[in-house]
């Protein structure tokens, strides 16, 4: 007589299967939400890097003299970019804040005086850009 056998799993190996799963992922989240903001981050920096390199050219096209004003310590971005030929849009600004210790002035033919910008992350992360004249392509300060 042969024994007739069901196929298919049973709920303790459904179960089983479902615990690994679950710790997989509770393993997993944190490392995620850690990398996604790692690249929000970096997205905000590049963009930041990019609006500086691309300023002494807005310079010229818009052919006048423009000056970042220097400030007393950390403002809202739009404060010190305000009137800049370029200029990041404010949901990609979010809440980032600029300290420029001096002036930065450039001159209608794309050259800068130089300086030093500190930017505030939305995160808090505070990073420093040096603008070397007369270029003023910026380099960060490790």
């Amino acid at each position: 007589m042969a024994r007739h056998r069901n196929q298919g799993f049973t709920l303790l190996e459904l179960m089983v299967v479902l615990l690994i799963l679950g710790l997989g992922a509770a393993v997993a989240t944190p490392a995620l939400v850690r990398l996604a903001d790692a690249l929000a981050e970096r997205n905000q920096q590049d963009q930041i890097v990019m609006l500086l390199q691309n300023l002494p050219v807005g310079v010229m096209k818009q052919g006048g003299a423009f000056s970042l004003p220097s400030t007393s310590g950390f403002v809202p971005y739009q404060e010190v970019f305000q009137g800049a030929p370029a200029s990041l849009p404010r949901e990609e600004a979010g809440s980032m804040r600029v300290w420029v210790p001096s002036d930065i002035e450039y001159r209608a033919n794309g050259a800068c005086t130089g300086g030093a910008i500190h930017l505030e992350l939305e995160a808090g992360k505070r990073v420093t850009y040096q603008l070397a004249p007369p270029l003023c392509r910026p380099r960060i300060e490790a």
